[in-house]
């Protein structure tokens, strides 16, 4: 393959033993070798670190630290990657297979330009049980939610660092959610991806969650597309009912969401 982009993977932890060498060995196990591998530890205190010394070697930076919470750590990853494409793979998620790296690679120098997004389908990994393909929708829908799953998103360092784009701590929940939406804005070519990218880990997940970042979304919306009381209210409408769909109509969510 000419002109290989480098990928640069990040992975975020903290007392994370149970999820991080099946990270760490999703990605060593990866056929493309075009790979940047940054760790960002935020000084775990149960074994973790000790996990990771075994791979240092093959790691390309590791940093072990205390930091302020999740994003601040993702902004320390951003901060450090040199490659063309900077992926996400936190303790806990899995690449979905060996060949997914190269797969991404190979569709990126199939476009005469590299593309400043690159995302792709996801399945969801709950105590070990691997769920079903789960779409990716178009980019276009980045109004009203995540169109993917930030582990199956490749952005374009070039994008990122033209026009200072980071993970706004000041968030909880939906940092990740404003970051794609400023990314989505200030990119000129995407590239949507058929097959699955990522096992993303949802054991963690609480409905709490879920609820503090529904509002968080509203606040990004508010801040980088700069919709107006009403259209993000009825967003807000729309994502709940989805909710309850899933919940309790769940043949017809799915036709829906799968469109």
């Amino acid at each position: 393959m000419a002109n290989k982009p480098i990928i640069s993977i990040v992975t975020i932890v903290f007392n994370g033993k149970d999820g991080i060498e099946k990270t760490i060995k999703s990605v060593l196990s990866q056929t493309y070798k075009n790979i940047e591998y940054i760790i960002i530890d935020g000084a775990s205190t149960d074994g973790t670190l000790d996990i990771i010394q075994r791979y240092k070697p093959n790691l390309t930076k590791l940093i072990s630290e205390r930091d302020s919470g999740i994003y601040n750590a993702m902004n320390k990853g951003l901060a450090l990657a040199k490659g063309d494409y900077i992926y996400f793979a936190n303790s806990g998620d899995l690449i979905a297979d060996d060949d997914v790296i190269r797969k991404v690679a190979e569709a990126i120098v199939a476009n005469d330009k590299w593309p400043d997004l690159v995302y792709g389908c996801y399945q969801e990994l709950n105590n070990n049980v691997v769920g079903p393909i789960i779409p990716c929708r178009n980019h276009k829908w980045s109004w009203y939610g995540m169109f993917a799953s930030h582990q199956s998103v490749f952005c374009k360092k070039e994008v990122i660092d033209e026009h200072n784009i980071i993970f706004d701590e000041s968030y909880k929940i939906a940092a990740d959610y404003k970051f794609l939406l400023t990314i989505v804005k200030h990119s000129h070519s995407f590239l949507q991806l058929p097959f699955s990218i990522s096992l993303f880990d949802v054991s963690g997940v609480s409905s709490t969650n879920q609820d503090k970042g529904l509002y968080e979304a509203d606040r990004a919306r508010k801040e980088v597309l700069e919709l107006n009381w009403f259209k993000r209210k009825f967003i807000i409408f729309v994502s709940l009912l989805a909710r309850y769909s899933k919940k309790h109509l769940g043949v017809i969510y799915r036709s829906i969401r799968n469109r």
